[in-house]
Formats: structure tokens, sequence, C-alpha cells
């Protein structure tokens, strides 16, 4: 064999060991970012377990409606709140939002949940419910969880069904009544679909008939009086800035899809999670 062909059997074979070099470090660098990206993305949505939420909270505790911390970088965090409507003169629950403020966006987001969805919680679950009421059942319809329990024990139990339901945990609930909510936001089935909206324009909600003049806090003490949460009105206050840099185009509603089944409908887990990491991670 020639110099020349032992230069050229060397170069080629030095060519064929960087490339394999070169694809090894680009499959361990891509599989070390899905790992790193599985892990928190699992952190984050734990419904009941430890560590920390989207909130940067710890997750170890909020039960039985106890209040959860605000921590002081609380600005730079995505605060997710259930909001149930609540039929003024009967009780029952007719709208759940998922409602979610990504306050480094300037970006709210509502996921509506049709309050005839059924669902069958675990054995874990329900195993911690039942103590306050054992007349639940295992397969509750969320209209109807106001027959079991009393005020806050309601939306908490609503609260820790639907995290566990969508497996992310929502921290906070708050119900306000139809009458007030209907003020601020319109939420109607259409035969075109669900369609929301906000009944105010941005002028008149930072108008001065709310006590305020150029700012929203007049109308979100005014909406929160009375409510039942565990979500302060002065904790939500330190996002007011937030609040009032928000104009029509940083407003969003979607509606969780659902599955029919005979005559009762389930909620789309995969549809409703697709929904909800994709505003959280777009």
């Amino acid at each position: 064999m020639t110099d020349s062909h032992k230069n050229n059997k060397k170069d080629g074979s030095s060519r064929i060991l960087g490339i394999i070099l070169t694809v090894t470090l680009v499959l361990l660098a891509a599989a070390a970012g899905y790992i790193a990206a599985r892990g928190f993305k699992n952190k984050l949505s734990s419904p009941e377990g430890g560590g920390t939420d989207i909130t940067g909270q710890n997750t170890d505790d909020p039960e039985n409606g106890e209040k959860a911390p605000i921590t002081s970088d609380v600005i730079s965090m995505t605060p997710v709140d259930l909001v149930f409507e609540l039929n003024s003169e009967t009780g029952r629950i007719e709208n759940i939002l998922v409602e979610i403020l990504r306050a480094r966006e300037g970006r709210l987001d509502y996921i509506r949940i049709a309050p005839e969805v059924s669902y069958t919680m675990s054995s874990r679950l329900y195993g911690e419910l039942t103590p306050d009421n054992t007349e639940l059942p295992q397969t509750v319809t969320f209209s109807e969880l106001y027959r079991y329990y009393q005020n806050n024990k309601a939306f908490d139990a609503g609260r820790r069904i639907i995290s566990e339901l969508i497996n992310f945990n929502v921290l906070y609930y708050t119900s306000v009544t139809d009458v007030v909510l209907e003020e601020v936001l319109s939420i109607k089935d259409t035969p075109d679909g669900f369609k929301a909206g906000f009944v105010l324009s941005t002028e008149q909600a930072r108008s001065a008939d709310y006590g305020t003049e150029g700012s929203v806090k007049g109308l979100i003490e005014k909406t929160l009086d009375g409510a039942v949460t565990n979500w302060e009105t002065s904790q939500r206050l330190r996002y007011l800035d937030v609040y009032d840099s928000l104009g029509e185009a940083d407003v969003s509603f979607y509606d969780a899809p659902v599955i029919e089944k005979n005559e009762s409908c389930e909620l789309d887990t995969n549809g409703t999670g697709a929904i909800l990491y994709g505003i959280l991670y777009k």
C-alpha cells in the first residue's frame, strides 16, 4: 500500500471518528435536556406531592382551605386560581374557570370546565375527602358538590379533585355568585360553541365608578367582596400593576374539551392538559 493510500485511509478514519463523536455529543445533550425538562414538568405538575409548583411555592401542604404563602418574588410567578360561579339562589356551581395570570408576560388566560362533568376520584383522594362528609360519592359531578359540603370545604374539595384530574396542583380557589361575576364576565354556551369575554371595557373597569380612577383596584375589591376564597384580596392586589396593564388582546378564553359517554360527559384530561401546558410553557 502506498503512503498516499495510507494517508487517505487515515484521513477517512479520522473523519468517521469525528462524525461519530459529534453525533454522540448531540444525542447526549438532547437526552440531558429531555431528562431535565421531564423532571421540571413533573415537579411542577404533582397534584398533592412535595416540591415547588408553577407559583414558586411549596406544595407540601395547602389542605382544608389553608392559605398558601406568597413569596417575595411573586410578581415573576404564575398564580393559578380555580374560580367557581355560584347560582345565587340555589348555591349550585354554574361555571368553573381555571384562571392563569402570567405576570411576567402580562397575560391572563381562562380555561372553562363544564360543571356537569363527572369524575371518579382516586381511592386515595376519596379517602381524604370523605371524613368531611361520608355521603360524598366517589364519582361526583362538580355542580353537585354544594350538596355535600358547606362554604369553603366544597370549593377546596373541587380544587383538589380538579388538581388530580388535570395532574396540576391548583393552589387557589375563589367562589363568587352569578350576580357578581356577570358584572365582569360574560360566559355563554351558544350554537357556535362556548363564548366568553369581559362585560366592561378597559376604561369602564378603571373608572371612578369603582372607587378608583386609572386602576382596576376598586373593581377587584368589589368583585371579591364576600367571595369565599383562600387567596385574599391583598394577595391578589400585589399583582395590581399587571392587572392595570392588561388590555383586551392580553386575555384569552378556552373551553376544556369533554368526552361524551352515554348520557354523561367526562373531561378530556389529555386535551385540557395540552391547553394548560401550552399556556404555561409557550
